[in-house]
This record gives C-alpha cells, sequence and structure tokens, in this order.
C-alpha cells in the first residue's frame, strides 16, 4: 500500500513558505523574472501585474498563456519588497460544471519578496491568504494559522496546481492536491447554488468571515454576504467546505488519481444543514477514538427551537486507500431537550501515526430524507486494549463471503470483534463489559445475542444464533459467564482477579451455537480459544 505523511504544521509550513517564495532565473544583473500560473482551473488571456502592498504597480501587465502560466519581470531594487501579485480577466473551464467562464480577482502575496528559485501561482487559497493579509491586517504567520485551521491545509503558492480533471502527465503529489482544493472551491461555490462566475465573490466572503479567526459564516460586524448575490455563509461552513472537498474528489476530480490516503487533513467541522435542521456534532473532551466512542448530537429548526422525538440514524463509512467499509453502531438516546445521544464503535482510527490511513464520513440521519454529513479525526487507540477479533473455525459452518479468486467466489470464517467498554469497582470486586458484533460484510457490523440472524436470506451464510455464551477470566482458567445486558451488551459484576492501578489482562471467549471462536480459525486449542484484553482498573 502507498502511503504519505498528511500531518502539517500549519506555522512550519507557512514559516517555510515565507523564506522560500519564489521566482524563476535572473533575467539580468539588476531584474528578477518570476515564474508563475492563474489557476481555478487554467485561465488563459489573464492579465498579471505586480504591486507593493501600497497598491503600486511595480512589474506588468503580462498575459497568461493557454495553460494560465506567465512570466514576470521586476526590478532588483523592488524584489525584496512584500509584494502582491494580482491577476484579473481570462478564461477557464470551471472543474464542477464544466462551464466556460470569464475569471474574477485573484492574487498571491509574496512574503519578504521574491528571489531566484520557485514559482508564484494564484489560486483560490493564495486570493484567500492575501484578503486576510492585507485586508484584514493579519500578519502572514496568524493568516497561515487560521487558514489551516478553516480549511486543513496551509497555501504555498510555490506549488503549481495541476488540473484534477485532467492533471498533466508526471504531477507531483503535491501538485495534485493544490489542483483538487482549487476544484474544491469551484464545487463549494455550486453547492451553494453561486454561479461559476460568482466563486470569485466567494473567496473574498470566505476572507472576510475567517477575518476573525473563525471560518463560522460571521465576522466580528454579523452574518458574511458573498457580495452581488442573494447567499450568506452560515455556521457549516465549514462543514460545506469538507462536503464539497470529498463530493470533489469522488465526482469531477477522481481523474486526479489521488487515493482517499491523500487527500490531506479533512476539516472535522460541527455544524451541518439539512434542508430541515442544524445538526450540531459534540464530541466529548477525549474526542473520537478506535474502539467505543460516545458522543451527542443537538438538533435545532433553522431558527434555533430545540427539536425533540425525532427518529435518528447513523451510518459511519471509512474510505481507505483502495476500499471502504462501515463499523458497527451502539445506541441512539433521545434526551428530551434536542439532544441525542450516539455510539459508533470504531474498528480504526483514522491514521496509524503519520500515516494517513484514509478518512471516516459519519451521517447522521434525522428521519429519511434529512442527512448531515460530518468527518471526524478518530484517534488510534491508547492505553487500554480497545478490540480484539476471533473468527468461526474455517472447519464449520459459520463463514461469510470472501474476496473472489480469478472470478470464482470464495468464503473465509466470519470475524466476532469483542469491544471494551470498560472496568469499573474497586479490587476484588469489578465490572467489567464488552460489546460484541459480528460481520455480515464490509458494510454490516450487527450486534450478536440470543435470537439474532446474520446474513439473512442469504442461502450460503445465513446463520441464526440459537445459543450464545460470552465468558470472562482473569487468569484463563476459571471462567464467570457473562450477562447480556442489552444487544450485543454482556457483562459480569464482582470479578475478582484485578487490582486498582495495575494493568493486567482479562481474557473473553465466545460461544456461538456450541462453536467456540478463535484467534486462528483453527481448532481451540490453548490460547487461541479466547481474546485478550490489556485493561488497567
Amino acid at each position: 500500500m502507498r502511503s504519505f505523511s498528511l500531518k502539517s504544521t500549519p506555522i512550519k509550513l507557512a514559516l517555510l513558505a515565507s523564506f522560500s517564495l519564489l521566482a524563476a532565473c535572473s533575467s539580468s544583473d539588476d531584474s528578477v523574472t518570476v515564474n508563475g500560473s492563474v489557476f481555478a482551473a487554467p485561465v488563459s488571456a489573464a492579465s498579471v501585474v505586480a504591486k507593493d502592498t501600497a497598491g503600486n504597480t511595480l512589474a506588468g501587465p503580462v498575459t497568461t498563456d493557454a495553460s494560465g502560466n506567465y512570466s514576470i519581470v521586476i526590478n532588483e531594487s523592488d524584489v525584496a519588497r512584500n509584494i502582491i501579485f494580482e491577476s484579473t480577466g481570462g478564461l477557464f473551464t470551471d472543474e464542477a460544471t464544466g462551464q466556460s467562464t470569464v475569471a474574477g480577482t485573484m492574487t498571491a502575496y509574496a512574503n519578504g519578496g521574491v528571489s531566484s528559485g520557485t514559482g508564484m501561482h494564484l489560486t483560490p487559497s493564495s486570493s484567500i491568504m492575501n484578503l486576510l493579509i492585507n485586508q484584514y491586517a493579519m500578519s502572514y504567520a496568524d493568516a497561515a494559522t487560521a487558514f489551516a485551521a478553516a480549511f486543513g491545509y496551509t497555501p504555498d503558492s510555490s506549488i503549481a496546481p495541476t488540473d484534477a480533471t485532467g492533471p498533466v502527465a508526471g504531477a507531483t503529489m503535491e501538485q495534485l492536491q493544490a489542483g483538487l482544493r482549487a476544484g474544491t472551491f469551484s464545487q463549494l461555490a455550486n453547492n451553494l447554488q453561486l454561479t461559476a462566475d460568482e466563486q470569485f465573490q466567494l473567496f473574498a466572503a470566505l476572507a472576510q468571515d475567517l477575518s476573525d479567526g473563525t471560518l463560522d459564516g460571521v465576522d466580528a460586524s454579523g452574518a458574511v454576504n458573498v457580495s452581488g448575490t442573494a447567499i450568506n455563509l452560515d455556521a457549516s461552513i465549514q462543514n460545506q467546505f469538507s462536503y464539497a472537498l470529498i463530493e470533489f474528489h469522488q465526482g469531477n476530480g477522481s481523474n486526479s488519481g489521488l487515493l482517499n490516503t491523500q487527500l490531506g487533513d479533512i476539516v472535522a467541522g460541527n455544524i451541518a444543514t439539512t434542508s430541515l435542521y442544524i445538526v450540531e456534532y459534540l464530541p466529548t473532551m477525549m474526542g473520537p477514538m478506535q474502539g467505543k466512542s460516545s458522543f451527542k448530537v443537538r438538533i435545532t429548526d433553522h431558527a434555533g427551537v430545540a427539536q425533540t422525538g425525532l427518529t435518528v440514524s447513523l451510518m459511519p463509512m471509512m474510505y481507505m486507500e483502495s476500499h471502504m467499509h462501515s463499523t458497527p453502531l451502539g445506541t441512539v438516546t433521545n434526551n428530551g431537550d434536542g439532544t441525542y445521544d450516539l455510539e459508533i464503535y470504531y474498528l480504526m482510527g483514522s491514521s496509524m501515526g503519520e500515516m494517513s490511513m484514509g478518512y471516516w464520513q459519519v451521517k447522521v440521519m434525522v428521519g429519511m430524507n434529512d442527512i448531515a454529513y460530518f468527518y471526524p479525526d478518530v484517534m488510534a487507540a491508547m492505553g487500554d486494549t480497545a478490540k480484539a477479533v476471533l473468527k468461526g473455525l474455517a472447519s464449520g459452518t459459520d463463514k461469510i463471503a470472501g474476496m473472489p479468486v480469478d472470478g470464482t467466489p470464495t468464503s473465509t470464517p466470519r470475524p466476532y470483534t469483542i469491544f471494551n467498554e470498560g472496568v469499573t469497582g474497586t479490587t476484588g470486586n469489578h465490572d467489567v463489559s464488552f460489546f460484541v458484533a459480528a460481520r455480515e460484510s464490509m458494510m454490516s457490523y450487527p450486534s450478536v445475542n440470543l435470537g439474532t440472524v446474520l446474513n439473512s436470506g442469504d442461502a450460503s451464510y445465513e446463520l441464526i444464533v440459537t445459543s450464545i455464551t460470552v465468558e470472562i477470566s482473569t487468569d484463563a482458567s476459571t471462567w464467570v459467564t457473562a450477562t447480556e445486558t442489552a444487544n450485543g451488551h454482556y457483562a459480569v459484576t464482582g470479578l475478582s482477579g484485578l487490582t486498582d492501578g495495575t494493568t493486567a489482562d482479562v481474557y473473553v471467549r465466545v460461544t456461538v451455537n456450541g462453536e467456540q471462536k478463535t484467534t486462528t480459525a483453527a481448532i481451540v486449542d490453548g490460547a487461541n480459544g479466547y481474546a485478550t484484553f490489556s485493561v488497567t482498573p
């Protein structure tokens, strides 16, 4: 599996950008030639000038070619200034709609001037950064920090974007990411029901919104309007950007070839709007983590009135490098005040160290038609063992469909995932509980209890649970039968053998329809007949 480190420190990138910007080769002893591009998709026939921060023209205008590229010569006496590169006009093919569109104004800010080295590329991201600095008086570092917190990355104007709908051969991952992000703003504008040419007013509105340090639909003076339109940004705008990124990547931007592990950080905006509701995701202090993860959602109508008695359900999905899968779900509790407690049992985290594993998308469905999308950054498990897996026997009948081999269907022993739900109590008298879910497919992991029908209606793999026993031990010798407390939840009270503050092993044994599940799918032989959890009471 190809993998890349996608986590970054915004301040570090911002400072690197400030020291490395830009320009190609010196054209004479007293001038520097800067090469770059204008990109909201490649913009041809755009007029480009270089200005100082007071608005005085230092060089240009020059015109971009058919690929959006330009070269501009700046006097050596001016290259040490902070310089703004500005483009106006030109034509481009909008990535989200495919329309030929007249471009508006785009800018990029060269912090500390220009020198021999790299290029200067004008993009939606660089335009927002420049507005934060020059219209809203942020420092370069503060603007970079605010931008990264809002959108999940720090703009780098030295990187030449490539069109995500038809990338140039040999483009680097960074160029592909830059092109995908430019297309995301086009997708966002389209989702907001703005025309392709109105996305340039959207850049200005996003900068205005972010001028107070937070992307939430308002600035210091109130609601933010997209100039010249009837569209106001709202509190869900950060979430809408993440949704637009995923939508564009899965749609018109899929030609980029970027994998789900190569999209960079996807911001976890906590407010989403549907046709009828505002849904706010309220994580716990620890945030989502591999294993059992509890959280709330608060649901109001668009006037802010709490909505009680709704039917709320979840559909989480992990998008990995080359496939996707769901994960087990817990209960939904209506608190009667417009908030709802929810549980997800995450099979994995979003990353492993610095390596992205993909991203989680959680659909919160209110009734049948209103869906809110969230993108939580799920941490890898820390401390106590979060989950373990036992399997049906390879020689048995408890199986599910496997991966086809040369087009021939195969089967594989059914996995049962056991989740640690915690240890409470005191030394010699602890309560322990676990949640058991079985895999029907990569998209279905129901809880398991007496009477559960797995793969219902599938003649090859249907299994009716006529008996299930969950046993717990602290020495793998003496076993205590757990009591089912709710669907898939099993607990033992008054367990001896554990000491508060001391890490120890707890063993869990699962038998379904008389077949003891194992770690190896082989006949039980010692330690393969149970799952081992490291816990600290």
